[in-house]
């Protein structure tokens, strides 16, 4: 009950930042006068920032060099470094840093996927949104918890040299015996971007169990432990002999190398559509999944509570999000197949599937963070 009613009330403070609404503690102070708060013009912010002289950027993101060759040659006066560290190491490093009382960042960019960071960073205080009516006004309430610069999805990929289309419409198929050791995913117990949409699977295991009926004509029935349908997948997927790739790049490998006449499906990241133009024949088919397919990896940007640059921190945003208008050169890096942005302003890149087209579950961070080891260890017992 006690740790249930703290992610609650955290998730309150993280919800009130969003709306600039503060708590009073240090780290809430820091923020209001520093004005994250606040919706300042470009120009006045430009002015302020130029006095810093200096932006420090974390990023999961080679692009982000990019977006920042573009803002120096638009603000000059402000030194940007762009410092590009994988996603495991970067919150290790950060966490490490703030702790030893070393306040080097001013911009962390990183990816959502299993609540770490709103609970464990966010929660603290070590981070900040910054969320200007200017440019969030027009993104939708759910993705605001933290402040959203693009969503990437894991989709199910298929051999187009064999198929037309997916060959699959449900998660139930891969447990049928015509795809038994044909399906291709990544092992749960070490990856949180599939242990995640497993997790909300068993949360949505009502819809899980309708589907079940859908595709096999009649209500599952449960074993013993089988808590509920979505464990019930689980299970019965792995008892299907998956091939568990090191990667997302070896999905793609494995599924669309040419010349195979029993390809496999496999689940990968979205943005790998784009080895289509490394001779690989490969695409997917999100619209026709039924029920979902999974959650959106949540890439968010914020500012760390104590930076030396707060000003020039928050025009790089801005510029990033593509400026008031949304079509500014800061957001054309992210503008690529596989990748959306939450933000209706922003373009999208030529050829990818409209976002709200797409069945996902929302992103329940409390969910999944209190509930994703269980989810891993169950994942682990079944495991062949």
């Amino acid at each position: 009950m006690k740790r249930t009613l703290s992610l609650f009330l955290t998730t309150l403070l993280i919800i009130s930042l969003a709306f600039g609404a503060f708590a009073g503690t240090e780290e809430d102070q820091w923020a209001i006068d520093n004005g994250l708060n606040l919706d300042e013009s470009v120009e006045e912010l430009y002015e302020k920032a130029k006095a810093e002289g200096k932006l420090v950027i974390y990023t999961i993101s080679s692009r982000t060099q990019k977006v920042a060759n573009a803002f120096s040659e638009k603000y000059p006066g402000i030194a940007v470094e762009v410092y590009d560290i994988s996603s495991g190491t970067l919150k290790e490093k950060f966490v490490t840093e703030y702790e030893s009382d070393i306040h080097t960042v001013d911009i962390l960019h990183s990816k959502e996927q299993v609540g770490e960071y709103t609970f464990e960073i966010f929660g603290e205080g070590w981070l900040h949104n910054y969320q200007p009516d200017s440019i969030f006004a027009n993104v939708p309430e759910s993705y605001k918890t933290l402040t959203p610069l693009m969503l990437e999805l894991n989709l199910w990929f298929y051999n187009t040299e064999v198929y037309d289309t997916s060959p699959i419409t449900s998660w139930w198929d891969l447990t049928k015996e015509e795809w038994r050791g044909r399906v291709v995913f990544q092992d749960a117990a070490s990856n949180d971007a599939y242990c995640a949409p497993l997790t909300v699977m068993v949360q949505h295991a009502d819809e899980m169990a309708e589907d079940y009926e859908k595709v096999f004509g009649e209500p599952i029935v449960l074993a013993d432990d089988e808590p509920n349908a979505g464990y019930a997948f689980i299970k019965r997927f792995l008892a299907n002999n998956p091939i568990m790739a090191k990667g997302s790049d070896e999905v793609i490998e494995l599924v669309g190398a040419k010349g195979q006449a029993n390809p496999p499906v496999g689940y990968s990241s979205s943005v790998k559509l784009r080895k289509k133009d490394e001779g690989f024949a490969i695409n997917y088919s999100p619209t026709t999944m039924q029920v979902s397919n999974g959650i959106p990896a949540l890439n968010f940007i914020s500012i760390a509570n104590k930076a030396e640059h707060p000003n020039a921190a928050k025009l790089f945003i801005k510029f990033w999000m593509g400026g008031e208008d949304g079509k500014g050169e800061g957001y054309a890096p992210l503008v690529s197949l596989g990748s959306w942005s939450v933000r209706p302003e922003n373009p999208s890149a030529e050829g990818n599937i409209a976002l709200n087209e797409i069945p996902l579950w929302e992103i329940d961070f409390e969910y999944i963070y209190q509930n994703i080891e269980t989810v891993r260890d169950y994942w682990v017992a079944h495991r062949n």
